[in-house]
């Protein structure tokens, strides 16, 4: 009893260096296991279908834009266009410029109106045309990326197949898109929060 009165500042600090050595492992575990596992990634079922994320009209906004189409022909109706990208995506592509394996980007294709009061000038988003959305996985594409619709309105629909590959989307996506068959030419908000230049 007598020694450790006598050395009970030795203890102390011991003890000390124990208890900090221990939180910093239990740190280092949590983060790395945050890393690496609390990513949202896409759902499939045992058909190969993805599966409408519940949560995407919560996703972060990356883009908009107006009567945007990558088609020769005019659009019939102009429609507003909205891109979201999942969150732990979006995070990990503004700390890194690169589109991490599971990445998913939905496009949200709108109608336009411009008759509500108390509007006096200009056109708001409608009613949904379609929901698209984009995937990145090599496992399943050799692309790296696949395509998918959702369908809108009467047509909505919460599993889809991909595209086929004779889609013109694949090729157009590879050949036009600025960064990794993304147009980030279209998402400023996204190359912006990044610190990317996009020409």
């Amino acid at each position: 009893v007598q020694y450790i009165k006598q050395n009970q500042p030795v203890v102390f600090v011991i003890a000390c260096l124990m208890v900090g050595t221990g939180m910093v492992f239990t740190l280092f575990a949590q983060t790395t296991t945050n890393s690496t596992e609390n990513y949202q990634m896409p759902v499939y079922d045992r058909d190969g279908a993805l599966q409408l994320p519940p949560d995407y009209l919560r996703w972060t906004l990356v883009g908009t834009s107006l009567g945007l189409s990558y088609n020769e022909e005019t659009p019939r109706r102009e429609s507003f266009n909205h891109t979201l990208m999942e969150p732990t995506s979006y995070d990990y592509f503004v700390r890194t410029g690169e589109f991490r394996e599971g990445t998913m980007l939905v496009l949200l294709v709108r109608g336009t109106e411009n008759d509500a009061m108390p509007a006096r000038h200009g056109r708001f988003a409608a009613d949904v045309f379609a929901v698209e959305l984009a995937v990145k996985d090599s496992s399943r594409v050799d692309e790296g990326w696949a395509y998918y619709d959702f369908g809108g309105g009467n047509r909505a629909r919460t599993t889809a197949q991909p595209f086929p590959k004779s889609q013109g989307c694949y090729t157009c996506h590879v050949e036009h898109a600025a960064r990794d068959n993304v147009f980030l030419q279209f998402y400023p908000l996204l190359a912006d929060a990044a610190g990317i230049s996009v020409d």
